[in-house]
């Protein structure tokens, strides 16, 4: 199931790094990230890549707790957007607190209803989290299924998670927001931190489903633009939004969403091919397209 459905618990860590990497246009730029591996070293989404960073998955209704360990020399929060905790465990500096550089804290929330959240820093928010700082929060149903979107919800035999971002490479040497903050001008255009190449290629991007079942795409969009999907022409419903049952569930061939926005999408294998699974970002003034990612689809 595209290595989704690995890492349910109950107690998770996450470090935070600044010494992480991401490749676009050929070129190297330093990313801001967390990791779940060990305090020196790990990567961020699934081991393999820093930007985004590590997901965490919990089953709904448990008692959450989440160790950080700031390992830099600037402060960091983690912040559960979309999900109801208290304020003290909210991770926003001006109404709770920030975490100092080299210190630790635990964090302890409820998992709430099933579903598809996600986390990122606080402090200094238009550049943390343009440089990387986010991460996805997979809600299972209690019991714990991973084939399973919530209770009474639909049944899938494929999982992925699509996480979207747009990079403007000017503020990737930046510390601190300011003048060079002052506008964003996207021009890397990623899928789980990947081009086309990489995002077609790459095993927790793709998704490859038998004829007749059911893939459960998991869409979080971590850009500063509005994002446009398209399953190159397929059919597929809108099941979730935000962590809870979408009041209908919508059969489209294009869905948009905005920064911070999450969705769940259900795809079923109806006849064997391949086709392109395109993302357009688009201008939030005009409409326009201003760049694109792109996967496959597959149905076997």
């Amino acid at each position: 199931m595209a290595g989704l459905g690995q890492n349910v618990g109950t107690t998770f860590s996450l470090t935070s790094r600044m010494n992480g990497s991401v490749v676009v246009g050929g070129q190297t730029y330093t990313a801001w990230y967390f990791t779940d591996g060990p305090v020196m070293s790990g990567r961020g989404f699934m081991g393999d890549r820093d930007i985004p960073s590590a997901h965490i998955e919990c089953i709904e209704g448990q008692q959450i707790t989440l160790n950080f360990a700031n390992r830099s020399m600037m402060d960091h929060t983690i912040h559960l957007h979309g999900m109801d905790v208290d304020q003290a465990n909210d991770g926003v500096p001006s109404t709770s607190f920030s975490i100092p550089g080299m210190g630790n804290h635990t964090y302890q929330f409820l998992a709430p209803h099933a579903g598809t959240y996600h986390y990122h820093c606080h402090v200094d928010t238009v550049l943390h989290y343009a440089r990387g700082m986010y991460g996805t929060v997979i809600v299972r149903p209690p019991g714990g299924r991973t084939d399973l979107a919530w209770t009474g919800g639909p049944v899938f035999q494929e999982e992925v998670l699509w996480q979207l971002s747009t990079l403007d490479t000017t503020w990737m040497n930046l510390s601190i927001s300011g003048p060079g903050t002052a506008r964003f001008r996207p021009d890397a255009f990623l899928l789980n931190g990947l081009e086309t190449a990489g995002a077609k290629a790459d095993l927790y991007s793709r998704v490859v489903v038998p004829v007749g079942q059911t893939a459960y795409i998991r869409v979080a969009s971590y850009a500063y633009q509005w994002a446009r999907i398209r399953l190159g022409g397929l059919s597929f419903v809108v099941a979730a939004s935000d962590g809870r049952p979408m009041p209908s569930m919508p059969t489209v061939t294009e869905w948009e969403l905005g920064p911070g926005e999450r969705y769940d999408l259900l795809f079923t294998g109806a006849t064997p091919g391949l086709w392109n699974a395109t993302i357009e970002y688009l201008d939030d003034h005009t409409g326009a397209v201003l760049g694109s990612v792109q996967t496959e689809i597959q149905v076997v």
